[in-house]
């Protein structure tokens, strides 16, 4: 077991842990959100045929070629091709065919004129200015070619993806089983929502933001569990939850005073512990587990650092195991919009909203940095890293920045 450990070295042992929990067939009715488990070729050209734009008169481009408002050209309309209908007719020179919007363009046509720059005039129209090759013309396949990679593998379906593969034909899609994650939380200060609050207890709040979060990250929360600080009924609940789940989550009793049990209890029922402390803050309390090849991961039970572990460790690891291509946070560079007065002998994760401002990245401070300050949290959409042994950083500086939620 490795005690102290860096952010990359933790992230790299997780993932290491962690394999998609598998995959099956659903309606694309129900597709949204989940994570598609493999590449998507096009059976298809998309439009599958060259099409008009808009309403008009399908023509050759040479018969108006020198249409001008004095001198119009008159062509005779031989017929009309509604949405949804087709022709075999091949235009002939001096003919238009009256077309809408999404309908085959005909054979010889090669340019669609709107209804408002013409005349009509019984079965024939003037037209009084001239329209290039090809103008208002969609081509076939101008959109996705036939055998053309569309989606790829481990991507999320979104309403976009949605409406793709439907214009592409797919009734069904294979996506990634969503994983099952189980959630204990230990404390005897612990209480849980909708009950009485007692002097010296509190409410669980880390149990709750953890849920909504495992909730957003498209994870199934199986169990949750509040239970006292007692070895063996922690021991218990870590062994219950994963027999019906894909990951257990553990928030409190993971650092080292004389009521954290966490570590205890994993050594009991078995579990190999890989790591116990990463040299963060706040979250150096975190913990990394494996038994029966499924992973336990141990956060801080003070809310904000539960999460911040959580974005920055387990989060990574529930998008491997939802299938996603992409699972590992990604960092950038802005601009400290305020100063951070506190010095960081450990590299500090300080909760930070992130905007653009003509077009540069800045970034201010939310609030407090307690571990145990969850107010902060409310507006916090990135973490400004700063390295170790800094001791202060003044606004105006470059930061190194992670955006939260961007996958």
């Amino acid at each position: 077991m490795q005690k102290l450990i860096s952010l990359e070295e933790a992230v790299e042992a997780v993932l290491g842990c962690v394999q998609s929990v598998g995959r099956e067939e659903i309606n694309l009715s129900s597709a949204l959100g989940r994570i598609i488990a493999e590449d998507i070729y096009a059976p298809l050209d998309l439009p599958p045929f060259n099409r008009s734009p808009l309403d008009g008169y399908a023509v050759k481009s040479g018969d108006i070629a020198r249409a001008a408002p004095d001198r119009p050209v008159e062509l005779e309309v031989v017929l009309e091709i509604p949405a949804g209908s087709y022709s075999p007719l091949e235009l002939k020179s001096g003919q238009a065919v009256k077309i809408l919007t999404g309908a085959p363009i005909p054979s010889g046509a090669d340019a669609v004129i709107r209804f408002e720059d013409v005349e009509v005039l019984g079965d024939r129209i003037k037209v009084f200015k001239p329209l290039s090759a090809f103008g208002n013309y969609c081509f076939r396949g101008e959109d996705v070619k036939k055998d053309e990679l569309v989606i790829r593998a481990g991507s999320l379906i979104n309403p976009s993806a949605v409406g793709m593969l439907a214009a592409l034909g797919f009734k069904r899609v294979s996506v990634h089983s969503v994983p099952r994650v189980a959630l204990v939380a230990t404390g005897d200060e612990l209480t849980d929502i909708g009950e009485e609050l007692a002097p010296g207890k509190i409410y669980c709040s880390s149990l709750y933001a953890l849920i909504a979060e495992l909730a957003e990250a498209g994870a199934q929360v199986r169990s949750t569990k509040i239970v006292k600080d007692d070895l063996q009924l922690i021991a218990g609940e870590i062994a219950k939850a994963l027999k019906d789940s894909d990951m257990v989550i553990t928030t409190g009793g993971v650092s080292v005073g004389d009521y954290d049990l966490v570590k205890d209890a994993l050594d009991s029922i078995g579990a190999e512990v890989i790591f116990h402390r990463v040299n963060i803050r706040p979250g150096t309390p975190t913990l990394l587990a494996v038994k029966d090849d499924k992973v336990i991961m141990g956060l801080s039970g003070n809310p904000a650092a539960a999460l911040i572990s959580y974005h920055l460790i387990a989060k990574p690891a529930i998008y491997k195991l939802a299938g996603r291509r992409n699972y590992e946070f990604e960092s950038t560079v802005g601009i400290l919009e305020n100063d951070f007065n506190k010095s960081s002998k450990q590299r500090r994760f300080v909760r930070g909203q992130a905007y653009l401002e003509q077009g540069i990245l800045k970034v201010r401070l939310t609030g407090k940095q307690n571990p145990g300050i969850m107010k902060s949290m409310l507006t916090c959409n990135a973490l400004i890293d700063i390295p170790a042994n800094t001791p202060y950083v003044k606004s105006g500086s470059q930061v190194k920045v992670i955006l939260l939620n961007t996958l």
